[in-house]
């Protein structure tokens, strides 16, 4: 089924929040940490978290049309980090440096971009879509 530009517009905008939000809230030089990050040290909550915004990011993807391969990889990066949280501490810090929210969402929306046709900013709004916001 085909979407507007602006129904894709909306769903990249979505995903690219979602990433963002999970994995960059506070950088600390080259690290970064998000709502993901923080989660992740509470048992239960931080792997509930995971797999809800990672099916939000994949399902948008799929709304949007995102070719297969680029699903596949963003749902084997949100799943080795799902995977990774079950070992207790380690987990957890592997959990704050693999950014795997952030990353599949970076993956998704280069992929819509390539759609629309228009330059990424990483992670940021399209300079188009600023300019007319």
């Amino acid at each position: 089924m085909y979407k507007s530009d602006a129904e894709l517009r909306s769903i990249r905008d979505s995903v690219s929040l979602v990433g963002r939000l999970s994995d960059s809230i506070v950088r600390f030089g080259p690290f970064s940490l998000g709502i993901d990050g923080v989660l992740s040290w509470i048992p239960g909550v931080g792997e509930a978290y995971s797999v809800l915004a990672g099916g939000f990011i994949v399902l948008q993807g799929a709304r949007a049309g995102v070719p297969l391969p680029v699903l596949g990889g963003a749902v084997a990066i949100l799943g080795l980090r799902t995977v990774s949280s079950a070992v207790p501490i380690a987990g957890s810090l592997f959990s704050d440096v693999f950014t795997a929210h952030r990353w599949a969402s970076r993956m998704i929306v280069r992929s819509i971009d390539r759609k629309l046709g228009a330059a990424a900013y990483d992670g940021e709004p399209a300079a188009w879509h600023r300019a007319f916001a």
